[in-house]
């Protein structure tokens, strides 16, 4: 029969395996939008006086692209070319403390070198901003405080109670960490990007791009501020891949009923 023509009412995903392996690697199910492009080179073929005779048509291109509404973790791991680990690691940390008989308590224990282990402290000023610095030492003096990794106390000479201080420090935790390293580089994979359709008459349709080698552009932004922090992604559809049938096709395009039932 003739595909039919149909209207795409929703989004719904795009999920993402290994080209080689077949593994799954990740779904992207907060789309906000995405865009299949495709562009054609054609070259004229010109006779006498520059009348154009026929057209040469040569080196199609399909780009996939779009915002995903939150970031993910799996096509973080696709654009940068490198695995997240679960692993131990150091974060900075930030404590706002209160100082009782010249003394405060980390919230967490500062890692570093002996003697050194607190990055930065500051007294906080009554309207929020940083005050004088202090520096750490081995014991407490005008203008410096000591710590104790062990208690996480820290040790002040000369600050009334109630006086707040910033204190900002290293502390490791065991967390899934992506690594953007300069020498490693964008991947590829192979997508199926899925929405649900509806024909003219009111028929419900699930519809399918299957890409089977898209390689992905390690370009990307990913922009923070007051407006929602989106993910962006794009990717150009390579021909050959390993198993796809016909090593020449791009993208294949298929829309079956919600209630289609297996094929013997």
């Amino acid at each position: 029969m003739d595909i039919r023509d149909i209207t795409i009412t929703s989004l719904e995903t795009i999920t993402a395996f290994n080209v080689s392996t077949g593994n799954y690697r990740f779904t992207l199910d907060e789309l906000q939008n995405a865009t299949i492009a495709n562009t054609l080179e054609k070259v004229d073929i010109v006779g006498k006086a520059g009348r154009r005779l026929s057209s040469l048509k040569r080196n199609k291109a399909v780009t996939i692209s779009g915002t995903n509404g939150m970031v993910s973790g799996g096509l973080l791991e696709l654009q940068t070319g490198s695995d997240a680990e679960h692993k131990a690691t150091e974060v900075l940390w930030t404590d706002y403390l209160t100082v009782e008989s010249n003394s405060a308590t980390t919230t967490y224990k500062a890692v570093g070198t002996a003697g050194a282990e607190i990055e930065s402290l500051f007294v906080r000023n009554a309207d929020g901003t940083l005050g004088a610095e202090l520096t750490q030492d081995a014991t407490a003096s005008e203008g410096k405080f000591a710590y104790a990794a062990a208690s996480k106390a820290l040790t002040f000479t000369g600050l009334e109670d109630g006086v707040e201080v910033i204190a900002y420090y290293k502390r490791k935790i065991v967390a899934d960490v992506i690594e953007n390293k300069s020498d490693v580089y964008s991947e590829k994979a192979t997508l199926y990007i899925d929405a649900i359709g509806e024909d003219k008459c009111g028929n419900i349709y699930h519809v399918q791009f299957y890409v089977p080698k898209a390689d992905f552009n390690g370009e990307f932004s990913i922009e923070l501020g007051d407006n929602q922090v989106v993910h962006a992604f794009e990717a150009e559809s390579l021909s050959g891949a390993c198993g796809a049938g016909n090593s020449s096709t791009l993208w294949t395009f298929t829309i079956f009923g919600e209630n289609t039932e297996d094929a013997e």
